[in-house]
């Protein structure tokens, strides 16, 4: 079977604003690295020949990105006008496309330590013409809900239900594998007048109503959808701690589980003055200051925030716009 890959990359981001105003969502980081680099390599390792992006907010800038990432397989990008929605959005590449025999897509916004890989092998083995990564979750209003019989059939998919936010359900994890010829499906969706096609609102009853079956296999591993605040700030706390073993880089931890001391990754570029303490795990990321005597608690300082000095920050996510222009950081006791 021959493989593809694509990252949906053109959404605004609002649900992660204001930080998503200054980054684009896709590069986003998880410690040092933007998730859409995370994602390309996942997707190759998973055995795609070729990925594709589709680009709309902020498009120049997350080109440009990808003009100096390197990746293993060639990687595409083309801008989209319009935004078509997840599924629609496989109509932009489908000249492309039509050369594979199935695409493996993965939202721009997920954190996920493994499972591509069975997602591909399910979807090669003739197990369904669309088959979702699921995996369980409380607070399932966020996403589509899928139903699934004992062999793993989707029987109904509701894309973000009013469902009580202390009930598990199996929920689509943004990455879906799909048989090619799906792409014309889609296509016809958008020619009808659909402003935008979801996987889980759209596409999937379609084919179900049309007889085709649609399953769910589980990921494995860690699995996080970082679409708002706290849990961009919690995907980075659980790197550093240890729970996205891909994800540490070796050497970067201040401490762990056992060492007596908390888990701290400091970028290389980041400034930090004296006598900074830690309690807890904390990111410190690129171009980022910290002032003299301050105490930082579980937190993340996203690329280029500033905590002054004597500073006490204890569960925050802290941003910036760009500062090039705003002076040195200002010294303890300055007035």
């Amino acid at each position: 079977m021959r493989l593809a890959g694509m990252v949906l990359a053109a959404g605004v981001g609002s649900r992660l604003a204001p930080f998503t105003d200054d980054i684009p969502k896709p590069l986003v980081p998880v410690l040092d690295r933007p998730l859409l680099g995370e994602l390309l390599d996942q997707l190759a390792a998973a055995g795609a020949e070729e990925v594709f992006v589709n680009l709309h907010h902020q498009a120049d800038r997350v080109a440009s990105y990808l003009s100096t990432r390197a990746c293993r397989v060639p990687v595409h990008h083309r801008v989209e006008p319009e935004l078509t929605g997840p599924a629609g959005a496989l109509t932009l590449f489908a000249d492309t496309l039509a050369a594979y025999d199935a695409v493996l897509v993965v939202s721009g916004d997920i954190v996920s330590d493994g499972g591509f890989e069975d997602l591909a092998a399910a979807c090669a083995g003739g197990e369904a013409d669309l088959v979702f990564g699921v995996t369980r979750s409380r607070g399932a209003r966020r996403f589509g809900v899928l139903e699934l019989d004992g062999e793993g059939t989707v029987l109904s998919a509701v894309e973000k239900p009013d469902v009580p936010d202390e009930e598990e359900h199996w929920i689509s994890a943004g990455a879906y594998c799909l048989d090619t010829g799906l792409v014309g499906v889609t296509a016809d969706l958008l020619a009808g007048g659909m402003p935008g096609v979801d996987y889980a609102r759209d596409l999937a009853p379609v084919l179900m109503a049309g007889g085709r079956r649609v399953s769910g296999h589980p990921l494995r591993g860690y699995w996080r959808d970082i679409g708002t605040p706290d849990s961009l700030l919690g995907a980075n706390l659980d790197a550093v701690s240890g729970r996205i073993p891909r994800l540490l880089p070796e050497g970067s931890g201040a401490g762990g589980p056992g060492s007596g001391e908390p888990p701290v990754f400091v970028h290389p570029t980041a400034e930090l003055g004296e006598d900074v303490v830690f309690r807890g795990p904390v990111v410190i990321g690129a171009g980022t200051r910290v002032g003299s005597g301050a105490g930082l608690s579980h937190t993340v300082l996203l690329p280029g925030a500033v905590v002054p000095p004597g500073a006490l920050v204890h569960g925050g996510l802290i941003g910036a716009r760009d500062r090039r222009d705003a002076g040195p950081l200002p010294e303890a006791g300055a007035g």
